[in-house]
């Protein structure tokens, strides 16, 4: 066996169960997106809302350009996917997302009835499916929906990381000026 071919096999021994090849071409997807939002100064989320392998709506996040609180890249994706299937019900879609859900869009996911929610990197701080909480999977909720994280984690977690550094580096350089 090639030295290669090991590392693909070590590679697809690391995906959490239950991810198919399909999630993860919309999790790079979604981390290409996350990458541009990190560039237009956005926390670094990304999120695909596809269905049958076509993508439905996909957004990073832009609370900062839209002036919207709501604007996480699950909400703004949900919407394009809601609008293009001309439903607020997106039956049969799945989600990923470079980042756990917070209680916000995990709430959205379920009253939107998602099929399933790929994410990448938990967020131990307010991931709402399965960190703090996990709204998905609440029983005194009329749906619920399974999860898949980790997909990716590391790529997307060293996005975050990065982001967060250059942030805090550049507050530095302002305060030590200023």
């Amino acid at each position: 066996m090639h030295r290669h071919q090991s590392r693909i096999r070590r590679r697809r021994r690391r995906l959490p169960q239950g991810t198919t090849v399909t999630d993860l071409r919309m999790m790079r997807r979604a981390l290409e997106l996350a990458r541009s939002a990190a560039a237009a100064g956005e926390i670094p989320v990304g999120a695909v809302v596809y269905r049958d392998g076509n993508v439905l709506g996909e957004a990073a996040n832009n609370r900062e350009a839209s002036t919207d609180p709501t604007g996480h890249a699950e909400v703004v994706a949900m919407r394009q996917a809601g609008e293009r299937l001309g439903s607020w019900r997106l039956i049969g879609c799945s989600i990923a997302v470079t980042l756990e859900p917070c209680s916000m869009c995990a709430g959205a996911l379920v009253n939107a009835r998602m099929a399933r929610i790929v994410f990448g990197a938990s967020d131990p701080k307010a991931g709402a499916c399965g960190s703090l909480m996990n709204v998905p999977q609440d029983t005194r909720l009329n749906h619920r929906c399974p999860v898949v994280g980790g997909v990716l984690r590391g790529p997307c977690a060293q996005a975050l990381r990065a982001f967060f550094r250059r942030r805090r580096a550049e507050r530095r350089a302002a305060t030590a000026s200023g």
